[in-house]
């Protein structure tokens, strides 16, 4: 089973410098993802620890540049980003990306962000099939009630909805959102663990209080550990505890403890 390791989990320094405190600590699978600083240098870092032998992912809105590109598809998109940014993960020899389903305001009618959003995907998916990359979509979570906005596929029921409307692409199953979900309830978690292995992209892994996407670690209390066994056969897992600016060798225990866990599947 293979482990990769999340840049969001070391956020707030150069992808260099993160990318360097990962190698150093041992580990070679690595998930770009938001988190780092955007800088003009982080895709001369991504290329040489590729060439040092890191076999990358990627995740949504992930630091390959100096400008951030706000990542939002429920929202109309400039395709041209997108076409650079296919080409790029392809020029890169990067088989595998994912991206959450966007968010829209609570003025907007849900419905219509959901249409935007698969029109959207469908294109992305497109653009990702013509260079060789598999597209994964990602299980969100409820925004807090006082948030301005909310976040699509954050529920079962509009997720199988997607499955139904999408089947060519795969899922993400996030472990940690679905303990955030109004409607969780162990049968409706595990269903999604249970998704047929090809249907499957990834599963991301951490911790929260039920409430917020904290991104804690995960612990023995965590509720999916009694499930692990349920956890498909050859479906990459990616950490997303946060691990910021703490030593090498925090994070090398870290990332050991986990894989050890998760060496039996």
């Amino acid at each position: 089973m293979e482990l990769y390791l999340s840049l969001s989990a070391y956020g707030g320094v150069s992808t260099r410098e993160a990318l360097t405190v990962f190698w150093q600590a041992g580990i070679r699978h690595i998930e770009l993802a938001i988190g780092p600083r955007p800088d003009a240098l982080a895709v001369q870092a991504i290329e040489e620890f590729g060439q040092q032998g890191i076999v990358f992912r990627a995740h949504h809105a992930f630091v390959w540049s100096e400008r951030h590109y706000p990542l939002n598809l429920a929202q109309p998109q400039d395709w041209k980003y997108f076409q650079r940014l296919t080409d790029y993960l392809a020029s890169i020899s990067i088989t595998a990306y994912s991206v959450h389903g966007g968010n829209f305001s609570k003025t907007t009618e849900r419905d219509q962000a959901y249409t935007i959003f698969v029109e959207n995907i469908h294109y992305l998916h497109q653009l990702c099939q013509e260079r060789g990359i598999v597209l994964g979509v990602e299980t969100m979570y409820p925004t807090p009630p006082v948030s301005d906005v909310e976040n699509l596929l954050d529920n079962a029921s509009e997720l199988a909805q997607f499955c139904q409307d999408s089947p060519q692409l795969k899922i993400v199953v996030d472990l940690a959102h679905l303990n955030i979900w109004h409607d969780k309830s162990l049968v409706t978690q595990n269903q999604w663990l249970g998704l047929p292995t090809e249907r499957l992209l990834e599963i991301h892994i951490s911790d929260n209080d039920g409430r917020q996407d904290i991104h804690s670690r995960i612990t023995p209390h965590t509720w999916w550990i009694p499930h692990i066994t349920q956890f498909p056969v050859g479906v990459p897992l990616v950490l997303e505890s946060r691990l910021n600016r703490l030593p090498v060798s925090v994070v090398q225990q870290e990332y050991e403890r986990i894989a050890a866990l998760i060496v039996s599947l």
